[in-house]
């Protein structure tokens, strides 16, 4: 029992962890600025560096603590470690930008294809700000893509 709640509790962490923790370092960086965009192209370098020299650690040094010194002081590195990370991350909580979230990516779209059929008889515009004149205060429009075009 203990075995498979921590084989479960080790793919939920991971899972939920490893996928998002990229995404989440990206969404401090503005997308639109020149400086900010340097600056998570040097993120995902530091990042990508960091991750690969601890799991090289993981593999070498762990592994060799724990099979000369203790299986004791190996878990208690990695429980060291964890502590660390989660404390460095709940300090930095407050200068961190979280982006307000617009919904599912797939109702969006379902929103592209609903709106596509609506206008499908519609002449193009010569002027593409006209495009969107039916603002709703309320309701959120999906930005400018012209990869659809």
């Amino acid at each position: 029992m203990v075995l498979y709640l921590a084989l479960y509790v080790t793919a939920l962490g991971t899972g939920g962890l490893k996928s998002s923790v990229s995404g989440f370092g990206s969404d401090q960086f503005d997308d639109s600025d020149k400086d900010e965009k340097k600056q998570m192209i040097k993120f995902f370098n530091w990042f990508y560096f960091f991750v690969s020299t601890g799991s090289l650690a993981a593999v070498t040094v762990l592994v060799y603590v724990q099979d000369n010194v203790g299986r004791g002081w190996g878990y208690g590195i990695c429980a060291g470690a964890i502590v660390v990370a989660l404390l460095v991350f709940l300090l930095g909580t407050r200068k961190y930008r979280f982006k307000k979230l617009v919904g599912s990516p797939l109702t969006q779209i379902a929103e592209v294809f609903v709106a596509a059929m609506r206008k499908r008889k519609l002449e193009l515009p010569s002027d593409s700000s006209l495009l969107f004149n039916d603002y709703d205060t309320k309701k959120q429009t999906m930005p400018h893509s012209k990869q659809f075009r």
